[in-house]
C-alpha cells in the first residue's frame, strides 16, 4: 500500500483539529474472511466506530451542530483497506430539524460535500437509523457533515465492506 494510507487527517470540528478513532473496548475485528476483489464482505457483528455520546469522541461528548465535520476512522472494522464500506448511521436527541451525509474523505480535504445526504431528521427527540455504502476515503476514513439547522448525536457502526485487493 502506498504510503498515504498510513498517515492520520486531522478535521475541523468547532475550529478545533481533531481526529475520530474506533471506540476503546471494542473488538478490533468481528471477523476475517478471505476477500475477493469488489465481493461484499459482511462482518459477524457491527463495529461501533464513533459515538458522539461518549466523553472520549472527537466532540467531548456533545451533539454534532450544523457545519460539524468529523473525519470517522473505520479501518478498526476489517482487516485490510476497503474500497467502500456499509455503515448503520444513526442519529438520537435530536433538536430542531436537519441532516446528515456521510461519504468517503480524501486526503486532502478538498472534496465538496455531496449535495445528498443519508439521515433526514425534522423534530427534537427523535431516533433514527440509515444503512449507507459509501467508498472509503485514503486513511481508512469516512466523513459525517451535519447540515441543516438542528443538532444531534451520531452513532457509526461497520455492518461490512468491500477489500481492496490488489
Amino acid at each position: 500500500m502506498p504510503a498515504l494510507f498510513s498517515r492520520r487527517r486531522m478535521i475541523a470540528v468547532g475550529g478545533a483539529a481533531a481526529v475520530a478513532a474506533p471506540i476503546a473496548g471494542r473488538p478490533a475485528l468481528a471477523a476475517t474472511p478471505t476477500p475477493i476483489a469488489g465481493q461484499l464482505v459482511t462482518l459477524l457483528s457491527p463495529i461501533r466506530v464513533f459515538d458522539s455520546r461518549q466523553t472520549t469522541s472527537v466532540l467531548g461528548g456533545r451533539a454534532f451542530r450544523p457545519g460539524d465535520s468529523v473525519a470517522v476512522n473505520v479501518g478498526a472494522a476489517y482487516p485490510e483497506f476497503a474500497l467502500a464500506v456499509f455503515v448503520n448511521v444513526t442519529i438520537t436527541q435530536t433538536v430542531g430539524g436537519g441532516f446528515l451525509t456521510v461519504w468517503g474523505g480524501d486526503a486532502s480535504g478538498e472534496l465538496d460535500t455531496p449535495g445528498t445526504s443519508n439521515v433526514n431528521w425534522t423534530t427534537g427527540g427523535q431516533t433514527l437509523a440509515n444503512l449507507a455504502l459509501t467508498t472509503v476515503g485514503q486513511e481508512n476514513s469516512i466523513e459525517v457533515v451535519c447540515g441543516g439547522t438542528g443538532s444531534t448525536h451520531v452513532i457509526v457502526d461497520v455492518q461490512g465492506y468491500v477489500p481492496f485487493v490488489t
